[in-house]
């Protein structure tokens, strides 16, 4: 099986493998948890926004119309997911959005999702 490659668009990069893509943005977003700070600005706060707006158009209907504009920044929070039949507390992002909401967000999978799209089998 050949790996998947993944285009960040935003940034016009492309990395060799999904699992490179996915560690890199667990890597920014471990370091959003671990500062307890809040991105709104520069090339990850981009590709974040990206990542998340191109996977809501993959997945929900109701987000797919979302607007980058409407993203405000992205923060590190620990949320419980499901893994493997079991819940793990993870570190993963809320997406804050203009009008004081924020959403979860797991990085590892959206990048998942965006490399099946652009690597449809």
């Amino acid at each position: 099986m050949a790996a998947k490659t993944v285009t960040i668009d935003s940034q016009d990069v492309v990395f060799p493998t999904l699992k490179e893509a996915q560690h890199y943005y667990r890597k920014v977003v471990e370091e959003l948890y671990h500062t307890n700070l809040t991105l709104s600005a520069g090339q990850d706060f981009e590709d974040l926004k990206w990542i998340y707006t191109t996977y809501c158009g993959y997945t929900d209907s109701k987000l797919a119309s979302l607007k980058a504009t409407d993203i405000t920044g992205f923060k590190g929070i620990m949320a419980v997911i499901q893994n493997s039949g079991r819940f793990v507390p993870t570190e993963c992002c809320a997406v804050l959005f203009a009008d004081g909401t924020q959403a979860e967000f797991t990085t590892d999978k959206a990048i998942k999702e965006i490399a099946s799209k652009q690597n449809p089998r």
